[in-house]
Formats: structure tokens, C-alpha cells, sequence
């Protein structure tokens, strides 16, 4: 019965967020930018930013007063300092980054305008005392690592899937 509520909801929010116009600029935001461009709902605000070049997070609205926890969208662009990457280097890296407080949920491979990356799901405790599930993806591109990650509670999770999704398929790198 739990699995059933649960694929209703992902319907429900999936129907409701689909009724969003791609092409309305009133409900979308873009940011183009030299190495990527991203497409984002317009009412997730953009907290911090070194002119966009190499980061940015993405924040989203409070749901209620009661509500203290923000779920994010960041992008972190990392110069490695080398132009030939092994595909190692990516296990190496998210090895460093995972340690005993994290619990992997899945991680595989994907592919991203043609560059093969990881995508990793994992749950972690959160400096609120929450447990937050963060979805994040690994590609290089050249000299650069970018990490495009997404974060929410634990519990909400998959009421946000529909966004991250959206904002994913419209990440391209260039």
C-alpha cells in the first residue's frame, strides 16, 4: 500500500509539473554560460556565485514557516590541472569524497552530451540534525570536473524528483 501512495504521488507531482510551459519564460530561468548552460524554475533563487564562471547554488523556496530546510541545486566546476583524465580519476575522486558518514543508494554510470559520468545517490545527516539524500553527477569535460548536485530531505525526496529531472535534462556542458 506504502509503494502504491508513493507511485500516486510521483504521478501527481509528475502531472502537475508537466502542466509547466517549457517555453514560458515567466516559469523558467536560464543561465548560458562558456562551459554549460542550465534551466531552472524561476521561483529557486541563485544564493551564491563567483559571476556564475565555476559555481553557483540554487535555492528553493520555504514550503511553510515550519519549514527549516532548503532544498538546493548546486554546480561546482573543478580544473584538475590536467587535460588527460582516466575515467579512474573520477572513481578516485568520489572514493575521497565518501566516508563512513554517508550511505551510497545507488551509483552508476551515465552518459551526458556524449561524456561519461557517475551518478551517485547517497543519504547523509545534515548539519540540522535532518537526514538529507543528495543526488549528485560527475563528468569531465577537458582540464574540468563538473559536479552537479542536488539535495533535499530524506522524507521529500521524491517530490522533488520531477524538478531535479527536468533541471538535469536541460544541464548540457559545452
Amino acid at each position: 500500500m506504502k509503494l502504491f501512495l508513493t507511485f500516486v504521488a510521483i504521478l501527481f507531482t509528475t502531472i502537475g509539473f508537466g502542466q509547466h510551459k517549457p517555453e514560458d519564460n515567466s516559469g523558467k530561468l536560464y543561465i548560458s554560460e562558456k562551459k554549460y548552460s542550465i534551466l531552472f524554475p524561476y521561483n529557486w533563487h541563485l544564493q551564491k556565485s563567483d559571476s556564475l564562471q565555476k559555481k553557483f547554488m540554487l535555492l528553493s523556496e520555504k514550503s511553510s514557516v515550519n519549514d527549516n530546510f532548503i532544498e538546493n541545486i548546486s554546480l561546482l566546476i573543478s580544473d584538475l590541472g590536467y587535460s588527460r583524465v582516466k575515467s579512474k580519476t573520477v572513481k578516485k575522486i568520489i572514493d575521497k569524497k565518501f566516508g563512513v558518514s554517508s550511505e551510497i543508494i545507488s551509483n552508476r554510470k551515465v552518459v551526458k552530451n556524449g561524456l561519461q559520468g557517475q551518478e551517485i545517490v547517497y543519504r547523509q545527516l545534515m548539519s540540522d540534525g535532518s537526514l538529507g539524500t543528495i543526488l549528485q553527477y560527475y563528468f569531465i569535460k577537458g582540464r574540468d570536473l563538473f559536479i552537479l548536485s542536488f539535495c533535499s530531505k530524506s522524507d521529500e525526496y521524491l517530490s522533488y524528483m520531477p524538478i531535479f529531472q527536468v533541471v538535469y535534462e536541460n544541464f548540457d556542458i559545452r
